[in-house]
């Protein structure tokens, strides 16, 4: 999933967390498609749009004071809620260093399920 856009509280100062912001969650899912793939069969996939769901739920449920904790969250949670055997995460940030000329700050991790 390229790119979900998502409005956030996610910053190091109480200013940047009063007021919604842009940011953008990409996830990439490591898991045997093999067997939805024989079958058509979406019982044996990961329904995408229920992780879309999932990772805005993450993204709206608190204030955050950085990306990278963003990102942490919503691995575990894919990992623990959903059938893959691993999971890259990458979260940008697009007005965090606008001041700068950088069109965005991001992070990205992989995890898997046995650590």
């Amino acid at each position: 999933m390229p790119g979900i856009p998502l409005r956030a509280r996610v910053g190091v100062t109480a200013g940047e967390r009063k007021t919604l912001q842009d940011i953008v969650v990409c996830l990439v899912l490591h898991l045997d498609l093999r067997p939805a793939g024989a079958t058509d069969d979406l019982a044996k996939t990961v329904d995408y749009d229920a992780v879309c769901g999932t990772v805005a739920e993450i993204v709206r449920s608190r204030p955050y004071h950085l990306i990278e904790a963003i990102a942490e969250e919503v691995a575990g949670t894919v990992l623990s809620d959903f059938d893959v055997a691993a999971v890259e995460v990458r979260v940008e940030k697009p007005g965090a260093l606008r001041a700068r000329g950088v069109p965005f700050a991001a992070v990205e991790i992989h995890r898997t399920r046995d650590g």
